[in-house]
């Protein structure tokens, strides 16, 4: 065992940038003892115990925040944002949807390459664009996952500039599973049938998708009305107020 340990720190020593795999090569290689004598797991151990070339600290993970129920959360029109995956021909992007709740409406579809804290925070700012625009300046409870772009820093200090947020699980009522039944018509009744091949043809049929979600197709919450209709009426009563 001694003798193992001074070969793993002299090779080690003579390739200090190596890591325990590329130093298992280099003994594996020398003629005494026998190639592939000392293991990859009794190196990664030698190299920690020596102090040499110690193991890089695991990161430690964020705490997760806890979902709250439906009688906890804060006052303010429920806007709901979420992101669904996308393998196409070339390469895998995302679609974040945000959806008013009280109608139904599809207020952006915003579809990225990767997900970040600022597309998420553009995919709200401009769905709630479409609700100033109508008049409606009500204060707003943003309701998401408990993924990472959504506990950033810069997507709660958005939040909080326009009302507050909540994480809420698919499961519980009132929850985000309003939001993944329009991920699945998303899905299922467009970008599947229309078989998208590339990012672009995927961003440049959002527009067609989102007009004809909310002003063509008939919702079954909504007593059958468009959810573009229940949101005019509810821009009107709200500034007839």
């Amino acid at each position: 065992h001694q003798a193992q340990l001074e070969r793993i720190r002299q090779a080690a020593l003579s390739h200090p940038t190596y890591g325990y795999r590329r130093l298992h090569q280099v003994l594996a290689a020398q003629e005494q003892p026998a190639p592939g004598q000392i293991g990859l797991h009794t190196i990664r151990l030698a190299v920690g115990d020596l102090g040499l070339q110690p193991p890089l600290p695991r990161k430690a993970r964020r705490k997760a925040v806890p979902a709250i129920s439906e009688t906890l959360w804060p006052a303010g029109r429920r806007i709901q944002v979420d992101a669904t995956r996308f393998s196409l021909g070339d390469g895998v992007c995302w679609a974040y949807l945000v959806l008013d709740v009280e109608t139904r409406c599809l207020l952006h579809l915003h579809v990225i390459r990767s997900l970040s804290a600022s597309s998420a925070v553009t995919a709200l700012h401009t769905g709630l664009r479409v609700l100033r625009d109508l008049g409606i300046q009500e204060e707003v409870l943003v309701m998401t996952d408990g993924g990472s772009d959504f506990t950033s820093a810069a997507f709660q200090a958005a939040c909080q500039e326009v009302g507050s947020w909540v994480r809420a699980k698919v499961s519980q009522k009132g929850g985000m599973g309003i939001l993944e039944r329009a991920n699945r018509t998303l899905k299922y009744e467009f970008v599947f049938r229309e078989d998208f091949a590339t990012m672009q043809e995927l961003r440049d049929g959002t527009v067609r998708f989102r007009d004809w979600y909310n002003q063509v197709r008939l919702h079954s919450a909504l007593g059958y009305a468009c959810p573009w209709a229940k949101l005019l009426e509810a821009a009107k009563s709200r500034n007839a107020a």
